[in-house]
């Protein structure tokens, strides 16, 4: 995999970016400083694209194994050190603050959007600027799903100006992905760019509450459609941190005490499958209040390299039968029903024994049954927090289904209640949510827009 790892040097403008080539098999010398004025020129297109893709990826499996724990769909096994993650994020909370990566996104948003300046001035192909438009679209679908509140240059494209602040709300991050979205579609080329596009505008619109569009965008995305983050061992920061931290090296989290843990043994649902390792019983960490946790690792990630999805056709369908309950399309229970089981009946379902995985099987998972809005949400919810487990989506769809008040229950331990195997005061010390990440203080201390907590 080869990425173009850019530098920004903030700044007047014409000032200097540093390009550095960067191949996992081989060595690369450096190019040295690339003047500002430069980066429309054909042969550096690709790199601020590819810089942009950098950022999300460096970024993101980290995060989304925070949003796990949050969500709950994984236990911690009580590491803090390397990774692992704080107290407060073991038990599903986030703190004032706490808000890593939030530059990250913002300079693939930042890269993604110079990038379509710089190839429109330059008269680029249809090909580089369909690119800078879809990861600007993937930059802003990130910022909008994890942070509770906006901060972003609304007046000024070049970002000179401290970015506005727009608290409660994440609907102008949502609202630049649905123009993003929209301009690559008109660059785009081939059935799977239209694809991607499609894909990023149907969630960008799910959470903007634009039924009808949604619906309509997610039935355009053929099958089969996977757009993934592009995981690599060839540097720590682009490592699947999801694997890494569950390796038999860190241990950092089990799938012990969760929904998943039974479910598995029940169904044989591959898509959330874990096993056990013989060489190791327990977390490598102790978790407060509870001491060593038993070690049941998940196996649908199972090296560095393992990529991670951001968007699938599977999830276009299962956003088409939310919307459907809300009143898209038909509006019943019945359509809804036959699109998520569409997706469910898909799947074949795993041999299994006490201690998980055995082997891969070639029976179909059976259909579920719902005669209500309320059962047929429930399913809803199930099958969104299987089918992109451990991709950095749930928690957030907690929040969104939290503020729309949506029907239907969500599968969650009760890790509170003093009868559950699972429990420990942690879990009751720090109040879980609030299902996304806060604005970090360095975001704070330099942006006059941005109060300080309190403030």
């Amino acid at each position: 995999m080869n990425y173009t790892k850019m530098k920004k040097t903030l700044g007047a403008a014409g000032g200097a970016m540093l390009l550095t080539m960067f191949t996992a098999a081989c060595d690369v010398t450096n190019p040295g400083p690339i003047q500002d004025e430069f980066l429309g020129d054909e042969a550096a297109q690709i790199g601020l694209i590819n810089g942009a893709i950098r950022s999300i990826v460096n970024g993101y499996t980290d995060r989304a194994f925070d949003m796990a724990l949050i969500s709950r769909q994984v236990y911690p096994g009580g590491q803090i050190g390397a990774w692992g993650n704080p107290v407060h994020i073991h038990a599903g909370n986030v703190e004032d603050l706490y808000g890593a990566n939030f530059t990250a996104m913002h300079q693939a948003r930042f890269v993604a959007e110079t990038a379509i300046q710089r190839f429109t001035a330059a008269e680029a192909s249809d090909e580089r600027m369909y690119g800078a438009h879809l990861w600007a679209g993937w930059a802003y679908r990130i910022l909008g799903e994890w942070w509770c509140d906006t901060v972003l240059p609304t007046t000024d494209p070049s970002n000179t100006d401290p970015p506005e602040y727009i608290p409660g709300t994440t609907d102008p991050y949502f609202q630049r992905a649905v123009e993003a979205f929209t301009a690559a579609l008109t660059y785009a080329a081939t059935q799977d760019e239209m694809n991607a596009a499609y894909a990023g505008r149907a969630q960008a619109n799910l959470w903007l509450g634009n039924w009808q569009a949604a619906f309509d965008d997610a039935g355009r995305v053929t099958d089969g459609f996977v757009q993934a983050l592009d995981q690599d061992e060839s540097e720590s920061a682009l490592f699947n941190y999801l694997w890494e931290a569950n390796s038999g090296t860190f241990r950092s989290y089990t799938t012990k005490f969760t929904f998943y843990e039974d479910y598995y043994l029940q169904t044989g649902d591959s898509r959330v499958r874990w096993g056990t390792d013989p060489a190791y019983d327990f977390a490598v960490g102790s978790l407060s209040g509870f001491g060593q946790v038993p070690y049941k690792p998940m196996l649908k990630y199972t090296s560095r390299n393992d990529d991670v999805n951001i968007a699938s056709a599977d999830e276009m369908k299962l956003i088409q039968a939310e919307a459907v309950l809300r009143g898209a399309s038909s509006g019943t229970v019945s359509e809804a029903m036959d699109l998520i089981n569409g997706v469910r009946t898909a799947v074949m379902a795993d041999v299994t024994n006490a201690d998980g995985f055995v082997e891969a099987g070639s029976t179909p998972l059976d259909a579920w049954t719902a005669t209500t809005s309320d059962e047929a949400w429930t399913y809803l919810k199930r099958e969104r927090r299987i089918e992109m487990w451990l991709e950095g989506r749930a928690a957030p769809d907690e929040r969104r289904w939290a503020a729309t008040s949506a029907p239907g229950a969500i599968d969650l331990p009760d890790w509170e209640n003093p009868s559950h195997p699972g429990y420990t005061p942690l879990f009751t010390q720090f109040t879980r949510g609030p299902f996304c990440f806060d604005i970090p203080e360095s975001e704070r201390d330099r942006n006059p827009n941005v109060p300080a907590i309190g403030g």
